[in-house]
């Protein structure tokens, strides 16, 4: 396979590949680092070295192919000791396989921001279904899945040998067990060296957005032609900042503006209407959904308390940080790779302590009594690794609501309603990331059944299995899609380590706080200015749609990460709602523009 790059605009440099980030097997090797041509007027750092690996994915729309981008982009010497790692910027590029190589030649580039402890390959699903359909129209477009800075501190050593390996033992001795992989060991899931994260705010996060597009797409006069920017749920906020930042800080030269920078823009389960740049009521309010209540609860928090670790530089709740997430990582692959296999051997090689021991009492108790009082836990049953999948992500498992997607139900056991949620609403901090909804655990039996999985298309109108808890119609993600996403490539659906500096950044902007990194917020209507467009999941955490001014569609039986993983084939025969309100968008502002 050839490597997809431009290759008229960029030159070799081989003798740089040992600053490349080890890469699995299964991807195809590396065919060289480029250096970028054209740059951009506005003061930003420019890349230096470009690496593109093409991915071996087991999507079955193999017709869009996809690829890991890199490019170095350092940070500035202010923000102290970090891994190498981190002065790299990375994004996933989605693109017809019988459209250009050359990005340039595209009708449209989609660029898109993730939201809340996010990553790249959350866009993979709803990036290949409007690229197929943009081809319907007679379109070839690309579709860029970014990821943010904070990433690089994954370390996704053990995973990536059991992918190679096809194996979990690999996985399980690197994580848990203290045994090293290349020469290897496991630090462990803190992140000592993790100063610099509080630096990673609203205007680091807009500039390596900007980075990303400039030493992409050199010219500016056609980014603003064919250039889509969007995001998904805090992504829309952030994109918001974006197309209101100055990146030359001088109002009467407007090129180099964030919104110049697009044709269109696109919201995915969030809003686009101008509640980071402007003062509006209501955005405090909605960053505080998106934002599971953090937004508020940083009143009186400083940029310095977070420098110092006095407050911690990213997310660590209970059952939300870096260890949780490099679990779902690593059930979302033996969920592919082996579905009906029982868990119970696996899960018993994971320590019951911390983090993870906390994660699994909170998904396993059934009201607020036994989480209090009992020891109950997911380890009690015997999940296949799709039902434990299931139990965690799930619009009928999961207890958080950002992380739900309906990709099935419960098979082989029966089920009971999970009253906990709803009790944990009223609790500062965890209540507001906890979601109330049609949820389940399997019944206490004993012998204990191996609980299987139903797909989403398997929930027949006339079978038992969901009966009362959902149907046919609600279901619309495909549990072997989701499952791939979590795991496969070198980035990530999740994001391990999010800065809690964005969210005070976000408090301070909607709050009309222009001083000091957030002085360059110059363009309150920026992301009025172009076509834009908002998809809400019905069934999500937005609530009613008819709150928001920005154009929307709201899509029933969507839950908040179907707006990006929804199967291109509906059960109810409906074409699939985020891909074709993409398409309509992206038509909308490249008529706009041209």
């Amino acid at each position: 396979m050839s490597q997809p790059v431009r290759p008229s605009s960029h030159r070799r440099d081989l003798a740089s590949r040992r600053s490349r980030r080890r890469l699995p097997a299964r991807l195809l090797p590396t065919l060289g680092l480029v250096a970028v041509a054209g740059l951009a007027s506005a003061p930003v750092a420019v890349a230096a070295d470009r690496v593109e690996t093409p991915i071996v994915s087991s999507s079955p729309q193999s017709d869009v192919v996809s690829s890991a981008v890199r490019i170095r982009v350092p940070l500035p010497s202010t923000a102290g000791a970090r891994p190498e790692a981190c002065d790299w910027l990375s994004y996933m590029r989605y693109r017809s396989k019988t459209g250009p190589s050359d990005a340039t030649q595209a009708d449209s580039v989609a660029v898109l921001m993730p939201g809340l402890i996010e990553g790249a390959t959350a866009f993979d699903p709803v990036a290949r279904n409007t690229i197929r359909e943009a081809k319907r129209r007679g379109k070839s477009i690309e579709v860029w899945g970014l990821d943010r800075r904070s990433n690089c501190l994954e370390d996704r050593t053990g995973i990536e040998a059991s992918e190679a390996k096809g194996d979990v033992e690999t996985m399980l001795g690197y994580y848990y067990g203290k045994k090293a992989v290349g020469g290897k060991t496991f630090p462990g899931f803190a992140a000592p060296d993790a100063k610099f994260l509080a630096d990673l705010g609203v205007a680091q996060t807009v500039k390596d957005y900007y980075a990303v597009l400039t030493n992409e797409l050199p010219s500016q006069p056609w980014r603003e032609k064919h250039v889509i920017c969007g995001g998904h749920s805090m992504g829309g906020p952030l994109t918001e900042a974006f197309a209101a930042w100055d990146f030359d800080g001088n109002t009467a030269t407007t090129a180099d503006a964030g919104w110049r920078q697009c044709a269109g823009f696109i919201g995915f389960d969030t809003a686009l209407k101008g509640q980071i740049a402007g003062r509006t009521a209501a955005g405090t309010s909605l960053l505080d959904q998106l934002s599971g209540g953090f937004i508020s609860g940083l009143n009186g928090v400083s940029y310095d308390a977070i420098k110092t670790g006095i407050v911690p530089r990213y997310i660590d709740l209970i059952g939300i940080g870096p260890e949780t997430m490099g679990l779902l990582e690593a059930i979302g692959y033996l969920a592919d790779t082996r579905p009906g296999e029982d868990w119970s051997s696996t899960v018993a090689r994971v320590p019951n302590s911390g983090q993870i021991k906390d994660f699994l009492h909170l998904s396993g108790s059934v009201d607020f009594g036994r989480w209090t009082l009992s020891s109950d836990s997911m380890r009690d049953y015997r999940y296949s690794y799709a039902a434990a999948l299931g139990q965690i992500m799930d619009d009928n498992g999961a207890v958080f609501g950002l992380v739900r997607s309906s990709f099935g139900f419960f098979d082989n056991t029966g089920v009971r309603k999970n009253q906990l949620p709803a009790a944990l609403k009223p609790i500062p901090g965890l209540g507001t990331f906890v979601q109330p909804g049609k949820l389940v655990l399997p019944t206490a039996t004993n012998p204990k059944p191996l609980i299987g999985w139903r797909n989403y298309d398997a929930l027949n109108a006339g079978s038992p299995v969901g009966t009362g808890w959902t149907t046919p119609a609600d279901e619309v993600t495909d549990f072997r899609d989701f499952a791939r996403i979590l795991h496969e490539g070198p980035l990530s659906l999740t994001e391990n380590y999010f800065p809690i500096r964005l969210f005070l950044d976000l408090s301070l902007a909607s709050n009309g706080d222009r001083s000091k990194e957030l002085a360059n917020l110059k363009y309150a209507d920026g992301v009025t200015r172009k076509p834009r467009f908002t998809v809400i999941a019905g069934d999500g955490l937005r609530g009613t749609a008819d709150t928001y001014s920005d154009p929307i569609v709201k899509l029933p039986g969507y839950q908040h990460l179907d707006v990006l993983t929804a199967s291109e084939r509906q059960n109810d025969g409906r074409p699939e709602g985020s891909s074709q309100a993409f398409a309509n968008l992206i038509d909308q502002a490249l008529s706009a523009a041209n």
